[in-house]
C-alpha cells in the first residue's frame, strides 16, 4: 500500500513539460524525474526523457545508440531544405558529412586562431561600453549582450563595419525562426536568404582576395582535397550568426543576473579578483544553462534502468536536469564560483579532466561538442570583466527580478533573463 501511494504521489503528468511553471522553473520537475523517473516514458509527447548526469554523459558518449539526425545521409532528403539556417552541422548526425564538416571548421576556434580574434573581441566590448557609461542605468540585453557577439562574429568575417547594424537585425529574424510559430519561420528563412544574397559576391571577392578574415579562411578550407560548397559555407555562416551569437548573448546576461541577484555576495569576489569571471561562466553553465536540452534518437534497442528503449525512439537529454544532479554535485542548488567539485577550467571534448572533477553538460560531449566553446568562453568572460572594470558601482535597478526563464514560441529555446536593469555611477 505505501509503495503505491509513493507511486501515485511521484506520478508525473506529462502536461507539466508544457506549463508556464516548467518554463520558469523546471528544476522542481527535473529533481522528481531525477529520483523516481531516471528514465521516463513520456507517452504523451510520445519520447523518452533522461535527466540524470552520467546518463545524460552516457547518452553523449555513445553515439552508436544515439544520433543526433533526423534523416538518413542516403536517403532522399535535401539536407538544410526544412532548417532556417540551410545545410548546416547540425542536420547531418552522426554521418560521414558531419564528421568531414566539423573537421573543416572546427580548428578555426581555438589555438592561435581565436588569440587572433581577441583584439576584435575587446574593441567591441569597448566600443559599446563607451555608448553606455555616460547613462547610469542601462538596460543591459538590449543595449549590450544581444549587440556584442553579432558585432565580434561580423567583424571576425571580415563584413564592412558599416553593416554592422544589419547583422543584427538578421540574427534577431534567424533566432525567432528557429521557433515554432509558422510566420515567424517565414521571416527567419527571409532574412536568411537575405544574408546569403548579401554574401555571395563577398565569397567571390575573397576566392580572388583572400584575407585573414574569418569568411577567406572558409572559402579557401580544404579538407582531404575538398572545400566546402557555397551553400555549406553560407549554411554555417548563419549558424554561427543564430546559434553562436545567441548563447554568448543569453551567457553574459546570465552571468550578471547570478552576481547581481543570486549571489551578490561573490561579485565582491569577482570585483577584487577578476580572474573569477571564468568561474562564474563555468557555473553559470551547470546551475542554469543557456541551453536545457539536446534531441537524439536511438539507431538501436538501448537498456537502461532495466528497461529496454525501442529502436527509433525520440530521446531528450535534460542538461540542465544532469547538471543539479546530487549524484555529481554537492548542493547542487547552490550557485557558487568557488565550489571544489566541478572542473572550472576549459572544457573539452571528451568530458574527462585530469583533476578527476565532473564538468558542466551545456556544451555537450563527444561527436557534438560545441565547436564554439572556447569562444563563447572568452567572448563572455572579456565581456563581463570590462563591464565591472568600466561601469562604476555596478547594481540592480531594481531590487526583485522575475528571474531566468524559457524563451517564448518565437525563440530558440535558450534561458535568459527578458530584461536586465543595472544602475551605476556615469
Amino acid at each position: 500500500m505505501a509503495a503505491a501511494e509513493d507511486a501515485l504521489r511521484n506520478a508525473i503528468d506529462p502536461r507539466e513539460f508544457d506549463a508556464p511553471e516548467f518554463q520558469r522553473d523546471p528544476f522542481p520537475l527535473y529533481k522528481k524525474l531525477r529520483d523516481h523517473h531516471p528514465l521516463y516514458h513520456d507517452r504523451f509527447h510520445n519520447r523518452w526523457v533522461i535527466s540524470r548526469y552520467w546518463d545524460v554523459d552516457g547518452a553523449f558518449q555513445d553515439n552508436g545508440s544515439f544520433d543526433r539526425a533526423v534523416y538518413r545521409p542516403d536517403g532522399e532528403y535535401a539536407f538544410g531544405s526544412e532548417h532556417v539556417f540551410g545545410p548546416n552541422i547540425l542536420e547531418y548526425g552522426n554521418s560521414d558529412q558531419h564528421r568531414w564538416l566539423r573537421n573543416m571548421v572546427a580548428g578555426q576556434f581555438v589555438g592561435n586562431r581565436l588569440t587572433g580574434f581577441l583584439p576584435i573581441v575587446n574593441q567591441i566590448a569597448t566600443e559599446l561600453l563607451d555608448k553606455i557609461r555616460e547613462q547610469g542605468e542601462v538596460e543591459l540585453i538590449s543595449q549590450f549582450t544581444s549587440q556584442f557577439p553579432i558585432r565580434v562574429i561580423s567583424n571576425m568575417l571580415g563584413l564592412p563595419r558599416e553593416d554592422e547594424d544589419i547583422f543584427v537585425g538578421w540574427y534577431q529574424a534567424l533566432i525567432a525562426g528557429l521557433g515554432f510559430g509558422g510566420e515567424h519561420l517565414m521571416r527567419g528563412v527571409a532574412a536568411r536568404n537575405e544574408m546569403w544574397d548579401y554574401l555571395d559576391p563577398l565569397m567571390k571577392e575573397r576566392e580572388r582576395n583572400p584575407g585573414d578574415d574569418l569568411l577567406s579562411r572558409l572559402v579557401a578550407a580544404e579538407l582531404d582535397g575538398e572545400r566546402m560548397s557555397p551553400e555549406e559555407i553560407k549554411g554555417f555562416v548563419a549558424l554561427l550568426l543564430a546559434a553562436g551569437g545567441d548563447t554568448t548573448d543569453k551567457a553574459i546576461a546570465n552571468m550578471w543576473f547570478h552576481m547581481l541577484y543570486t549571489r551578490p555576495d561573490q561579485l565582491d569576489d569577482v570585483k577584487a579578483d577578476p580572474e573569477l569571471w571564468s568561474n562564474v561562466f563555468t557555473e553559470m553553465m551547470r546551475y542554469d544553462p543557456v541551453v536545457h536540452a539536446q534531441f537524439r534518437h536511438t539507431t538501436r534497442e538501448v537498456k537502461l534502468h532495466d528497461r529496454i528503449i525501442p529502436e527509433r525512439a525520440g530521446i531528450i537529454l535534460y542538461l540542465g536536469a544532469g547538471n543539479r544532479d546530487e549524484r555529481a554535485f554537492k548542493n547542487p542548488d547552490t550557485f557558487d564560483i568557488h565550489r571544489d567539485d566541478l572542473h572550472m577550467g576549459r572544457e573539452n571534448r571528451s568530458g574527462r579532466y585530469k583533476d578527476g572533477k565532473p564538468g558542466h553538460l551545456g556544451f555537450g560531449i563527444g561527436q557534438h561538442f560545441c565547436m564554439g566553446y572556447a569562444m563563447a568562453r572568452q567572448e563572455a568572460v572579456i565581456a563581463c570583466s570590462q563591464l565591472a572594470a568600466r561601469l562604476k558601482n555596478i547594481r540592480p535597478k531594481f531590487a526583485d527580478h522575475e528571474g531566468i526563464s524559457s524563451p517564448s514560441i518565437d525563440s530558440g529555446g535558450f534561458r535568459s533573463p527578458n530584461e536586465l536593469w543595472l544602475e551605476f555611477d556615469a
